[in-house]
């Protein structure tokens, strides 16, 4: 039985390419960053974090980050154009949450969410969206067929 690394490399390998190419590098296994209220800190790096740690005001500021996840929508016009952006975070010296997290732009603005949460949104997104859209397309549909 595959372990629970093993399990989520093979999905980060299916999913998440810049990511498996850093994996396929010879990284370290930790990453010093510097700060300005800690100096250097040195931590364990996660194999899914792309590794690009900048400066870091506050050592509870230090976040890593996964590769982006772009979801799109195809438009006549413009072509496929962004609907919401999810990307793997967690802030290890975090004062309110070190778990990781998904954070999601909704909105304009960032949003951490678990994975529960994640899938409520989804939820919400088929329940709220998918049935007006439906309803929308059924009254064009309509008009389309009175302007024949």
């Amino acid at each position: 039985m595959a372990s629970e690394e093993e399990r989520a490399r093979r999905f980060v390998a299916r999913h998440f390419p810049e990511t498996t190419r850093l994996l396929a590098e010879d990284r370290p296994a930790t990453i010093t960053v510097p700060t300005g209220d800690h100096g250097d800190v040195t931590l364990p790096e996660p194999f899914w974090c792309l590794g690009e740690h900048e400066f870091e005001g506050y050592r509870e500021d230090i976040e890593h980050r996964g590769e982006d996840v772009v979801l799109t929508v195809p438009t006549p016009c413009h072509g496929e154009v962004p609907f919401t952006t999810l990307t793997l975070v967690q802030r290890p010296f975090s004062p309110t949450d070190r778990a990781v997290k998904v954070t999601a732009e909704l909105d304009g603005d960032w949003h951490d969410l678990s994975s529960s949460e994640l899938a409520a949104v989804a939820d919400t997104l088929v329940a709220l969206v998918v049935g007006p859209i439906h309803g929308v397309i059924e009254r064009l549909q309509l008009l389309e067929g009175d302007a024949s």
